[in-house]
């Protein structure tokens, strides 16, 4: 420990978080909240080093620069995007990753258990436990989440950002609605380890919640170096639209028209022609165009979790005795 032996250390925190959480309701909201972490770290006794986003790519830029030796932890104050984002320029001898939830959905924090309580997040950025998550890519673009083509990528790339701001969740539902009344569906090549599959759309996770609490694969851990891929066999609006209300009511895998298949390696292409720049979303945002090849990063992630939380090591070992 630095200093002399009655020297009390500071944890040595970096923080990157985005100064604009957005407008109406919703943003004001955002924004007492991300003032709330702030407050809350001025007063913890920590050395904390804010760093405010002003463009896209700032984040990965902040986060490259945090190794271990300068600081504890780095700090994505955002939702899944912007952690994402930080998570794609953190080094491989990089400090641990922690969040303070501040998106639209913040999936990755429901699927560690980190609740959206400021004090809570506080604690645990400050005194959870660590596991390591091994990321997805999709080409050369990290996710933490999960990826997907299809109807989703769909919503996620013609969804307005205004009525994202605006809305929140709620946009996600309106653009579902527009989807649906004019969708045109193309079918995909699905190639899991090198066994091909036909479908409509395709979700490559990580982890098994999407868009919120609603379980798309059941068995997908941010800490197993594999994907589970759920495939959407049927195609056209009622596919679309009975995967949608099913997903919804918590009964995805109960349609016989889903396929759950676990993998390393998955390569999407489209079947037929004529529809270049098919989008692919990963975390909430379009991360690429097909083809894409989506497969583990070759090194994991480490990543502080909230006390109790079902990933955390000494949880695992008590499950397993």
């Amino acid at each position: 420990m630095p200093g002399s032996p009655h020297a009390t250390y500071r944890r040595r925190l970096l923080v990157i978080y985005n100064p604009t959480a957005g407008a109406g309701q919703l943003g004001r909201r955002k924004r007492a909240r991300l003032e709330a972490y702030l407050d809350l770290l001025e007063d913890s006794g920590c050395a904390v080093e804010f760093r405010p986003t002003a463009k896209r790519g700032d984040a990965e830029t902040f986060a490259a620069e945090a190794v271990a030796e300068k600081y504890d932890a780095v700090v994505a104050a955002g939702g899944d995007g912007t952690i994402g984002e930080v998570a794609n320029g953190l080094p491989a001898n990089s400090a641990p990753l922690g969040i303070f939830p501040l998106g639209t959905a913040n999936v990755l924090a429901m699927e560690i258990g980190l609740p959206l309580d400021p004090p809570a997040v506080m604690r645990a950025v400050l005194h959870g436990p660590q596991t390591m998550i091994w990321p997805g890519f999709v080409n050369d673009r990290l996710f933490t989440i999960m990826a997907g083509v299809g109807f989703d990528a769909h919503v996620v790339r013609d969804l307005p950002p205004q009525m994202k701001r605006w809305f929140g969740k709620a946009s996600y539902v309106i653009e579902s609605l527009h989807q649906l009344a004019a969708y045109n569906v193309p079918r995909y090549r699905v190639g899991i380890d090198g066994k091909d599959y036909d479908c409509a759309s395709a979700v490559v996770a990580k982890g098994h919640f999407y868009g919120g609490k609603f379980i798309c694969a059941p068995h997908a851990r941010l800490d197993d170096p594999s994907f589970e891929v759920c495939l959407f066999r049927m195609g056209g609006r009622i596919g679309a639209a009975r995967a949608t209300v099913a997903l919804t009511l918590g009964l995805l895998q109960k349609l016989p028209e889903i396929e759950l298949v676990r993998g390393h390696d998955v390569t999407i292409t489209l079947l037929g022609t004529g529809l270049d720049g098919e989008p692919v979303q990963a975390d909430g945002d379009i991360a690429a165009t097909l083809p894409a090849h989506v497969r583990i990063g070759s090194r994991p992630i480490p990543l502080i979790l909230p006390k109790g939380s079902t990933l955390a090591p000494d949880v695992i070992s008590r499950a397993a005795e």
